[in-house]
């Protein structure tokens, strides 16, 4: 009997082991949830929002929405708008890449103070590098939908692809919406 018991105990707490193994390396390294935190990427993500990070594979590509490390610790959800190679600038809230204009359907210019939503800026202005006329291999521009209340690649500069987590896949928008 307790051999059998032995057995069964064993058999379980194998079984829960593998389990617990499964889900940490899931999550580590396919998708983990995330929860947004301020409104810098109003209307696409609001405070309080959950979404799920996907990492497995994961090619940063235009317009995805992305969470990357900042700092030790410090995580940021935004938009990539520059990839590796374009030349970016904004003028009177127009999205310019290469010098082709970009339509930016996911803003909402209603929420802006002033009379601009996204200030005027060029790439070599937020550019850390000396000379950048286009965005260097390994790095990307990065804007919040909320533009007047983002920190972004417009006060933080480019970010390097080894900053990047993830790609923001889903999201469980919550009962505020529908107000």
């Amino acid at each position: 009997m307790r051999v059998r018991v032995l057995r069964f105990g064993f058999y379980w707490g194998k079984t829960f082991l593998i389990a617990l193994v499964m889900v940490i390396l899931i999550q580590h390294f396919i998708f983990t949830p995330v929860k947004v935190d301020g409104a810098s990427m109003l209307p696409t993500l609001q405070d309080g929002d959950s979404a799920i990070l996907w990492k497995l594979g994961y090619e940063p590509k235009a317009f995805d929405v992305i969470v990357f490390e900042v700092s030790e610790g410090q995580y940021y959800v935004k938009r990539i708008i520059g990839l590796p190679g374009q030349s970016i600038e904004v003028v009177e809230d127009q999205l310019y890449v290469d010098g082709i204009v970009v339509p930016e359907p996911y803003l909402d210019k209603d929420i802006k103070s002033g009379d601009t939503f996204t200030w005027d800026f060029t790439l070599q202005e937020v550019c850390q590098f000396q000379s950048c006329e286009k965005i260097p291999p390994g790095y990307y521009l990065v804007l919040g939908d909320n533009r007047p209340l983002s920190v972004d690649s417009r006060q933080i500069g480019l970010i390097h692809e080894n900053q990047i987590l993830g790609h923001v896949v889903g999201a469980q928008w919550m009962d505020h919406r529908d107000n």
